[in-house]
């Protein structure tokens, strides 16, 4: 038996297809090229390491708003300090894990600072209780964690 071979051209239909498929694409990307040059980058941020100094200047003021807020949101946290909300949630996750700083980090994008005596005064509930629902433990939370801001004491030059 022999074999014949056909050869399949695309219709004049199919070949417009492709043609304007091709000329579009090539418009898309005239149009992306001229997109980014319109892009000028003014200035660019470095990740500076931090001198030991300033490492701990840093953490002491990271600690020191947390302490003082007692509720913090870390996005707010972050531009406190200057760096991205990711940043700021690693720093206060690393934080708890070396038992620096006691808390808990909510699914709002909160931290709660919770003192070392809070902490005990949670656990004597628990131990006097024995079993206690979470239910129960957040209805009792608030006669044993406080989360109003400390009193900051605020001087004026006026009388």
């Amino acid at each position: 038996m022999a074999r014949t071979s056909h050869t399949v051209f695309p219709s004049p239909q199919e070949e417009e297809k492709k043609k304007a498929k091709e000329e579009e694409e090539l418009r898309e990307h005239e149009e992306y090229l001229k997109l980014k040059e319109s892009f000028v980058v003014e200035e660019e941020g470095l990740d500076e390491a931090m001198t030991e100094e300033e490492s701990r200047s840093f953490l002491t003021e990271l600690l020191d708003y947390i302490k003082s807020a007692k509720v913090v949101l870390l996005e707010d946290l972050a531009s406190h300090l200057g760096i991205r909300t990711q940043d700021a949630i690693s720093r206060v996750q690393d934080l708890m894990t070396d038992g620096t700083l006691t808390g808990v980090i909510d699914d709002r994008g909160k931290f709660i600072y919770i003192t070392p005596e809070e902490l005990t005064a949670v656990a004597d509930f628990i131990r006097r209780r024995g079993r206690v629902s979470i239910t129960e433990l957040a209805q009792h939370s608030n006669s044993l964690i406080n989360l109003q801001t400390e009193a900051r004491t605020v001087t004026t030059g006026a009388v």
